[in-house]
Parts: C-alpha cells; structure tokens; sequence
C-alpha cells in the first residue's frame, strides 16, 4: 500500500511528538490514528557512493532518510562534521530525504569533536545520534562497570537536553558487548529520561542473545526505545549468519510488537549480509536493498 508524501509528513510529527512521551503504552487498542514509523536506511554498504548517488538511489526506493555514518571510517569523519555534515543535509533535502539517525563514534560529552558535531547536527534539525559501543572487561565484576558509565550518560544527557538531541544506544550481541543482554541496558538506563538517553533496539541481535526471550527484553527496555532496527540472520552450526529481510528467524511478530506500542521513532533498515568492496559492488547490492525494504513496508502497514 503506497503512503502519501502528505501522511509521511503527518506521521513525522507524530513521531517528534511521541519522543516527548517518557513512557510509551504497551497497547494500542485505544489507538484511533495508525502510525507508520519513517523508515532509514543505514547507509555502511553505500559509503562508496557520493552523497548524490546515495539520495538519488534512497529516493527511487521510497526510503524516508537515512542512518548517515558521521563517525571515524564513515561516510564523515568527526572531525570534518562541522563543514561536510550540512552539505550532505542539504543534498539529502533535494530528495525529500533527511538524516533520521546520526551514526557516531561519540561515547563522552568532552571527546574531540563531540560538542561540535552534536551542535553542528542539532542545528540542521537532526534528533537522533547512536553512541559508540561500551565493552565490559570480563575480568572484573560487571555491576561496577556499569555504574562507571553512568556519569558519562549522565555529561551526554545534560548536553543532550540543551540541544534537543537523543543519544540511542545500539544493543549489539556478543560476550564482551555492553547491552548485549538488555536488562543491563535497563540497569543501566532506568534512571534517564528516554528523551536524553535512549535505546536503538536492535531485533537482530536481540533474538541472537535471547531467542525465545526477546519480547520479554523488548518490554523491559520500551519506555526507552527511540528508533528501531531492523536486519534477519539463521544460525548454521551455532553461528548466526546475517540474511536478506524475511528469509531467516525473525519472521513478523517484531513487528506486531511495533505496531501493538503505537511505535512511531524512525525504523533503520541494515543489510549487513551485504559487504561491497567496490562502488560496482554497491551499486550490485541495491536491487537486494530494494527487496528488503518491500518487505519491511509490508510489515510496517
């Protein structure tokens, strides 16, 4: 079902609007407006691409923006944020596209060239930014660690307020990976307000960590999920394998779940099954790309 540009921008405000509600409902009975969530695409296997290539190629597809890589060995590198991140706003704005989440490698307030990159991005009317991982050391006790990194949220979280920015932070599988488990994101979140501080709720590796327990993790960590990520993966030999959308185990209840919380923070398509190594290779993926998001819509509807 294709949705007018006039109902995207209307669900748009709806989803500025929802980020100001600090505890989301977990049903939508009462819900009398269906919200269809704008639609990303993180934009890692079309880095090779110039910033023309990449709106003209997003925009035949019918994404809404993307997930722009402003970080070290991205599209834009931190310290060149200031002078290249306006131009690629402003090319992404020729297609009716914007920049829904800001992929960074920003983990503290008094990095370099954090301060500026977040004043730079708040300016051109980006809402949203990924923090950088944070990783456990497995030879000390975990609960201290995690109360380590609350002062750091705590320094993003002020200057997350004074600019009208959201930190989201990835939960990304793995033994050394903070937030691999969720609950220590709770732990570690519960205290902030989602609208400073927040989740990017990866599906993906949620199911990878907690096959039959995602939905649980899914509610713990809801009042704090402010965009959404989408990718589908098997496991072959106890390995989970990255694939194209709606061939592997995620299958359609995520998204029951999106739609049953009126969920309405933007939803980033990965596709990290494809790797190109070239622009020719780029260029080959976005056919594949185009499929995914087919599929995505249909779920979304």
């Amino acid at each position: 079902m294709k949705i007018s540009r006039r109902a995207l921008i209307r669900n748009s405000i709806l989803t500025v609007g929802a980020a100001g509600l600090p505890f989301p409902s977990l049903l939508a009975a009462d819900s009398k407006t269906a919200i269809t969530p704008a639609v990303a695409f993180f934009e890692k296997p079309l880095d090779l691409l110039s910033a023309e290539e990449l709106a003209g190629q997003l925009a035949s597809i019918g994404f809404d923006g993307v997930e722009a890589t402003v970080r070290k060995g991205g599209r834009i590198e931190p310290e060149n944020a200031k002078d290249e991140l306006p131009a690629l706003v402003g090319t992404l704005k020729e297609s009716d596209l914007k920049v829904l989440v800001m992929a960074s490698s920003i983990s503290r307030a008094d990095q370099p060239h954090a301060e500026e990159t977040l004043r730079t991005a708040a300016g051109l009317g980006i809402k949203r930014y990924r923090l950088a991982s944070f990783r456990y050391d497995l030879k000390k006790p975990i609960i201290p660690q995690l109360d380590a990194l609350k002062p750091q949220l705590r320094d993003l979280a002020a200057l997350n307020r004074e600019l009208g920015l959201t930190a989201v932070y990835q939960n990304h599988g793995g033994k050394s990976n903070v937030g691999g488990q969720i609950w220590d994101l709770h732990y570690l979140m519960k205290d902030f307000d989602p609208r400073e501080i927040a989740v990017a709720y990866d599906i993906r590796h949620a199911m990878v960590e907690g096959i039959s327990a995602w939905n649980i993790n899914f509610q713990l960590i809801r009042p704090w999920i402010q965009a959404a990520y989408v990718k589908d993966f098997v496991f072959e030999k106890a390995k989970a394998v990255n694939v194209p959308m709606g061939t592997g185990l995620v299958g359609n209840d995520f998204y029951q779940y999106l739609k049953q919380t009126d969920f309405a923070a933007p939803v980033s398509l990965h596709v990290p099954y494809l790797r190109p190594k070239t622009k020719a290779d780029a260029l080959a993926g976005i056919e594949q790309i185009k499929n995914d998001f087919t599929y995505l819509k249909q779920q979304l509807q």
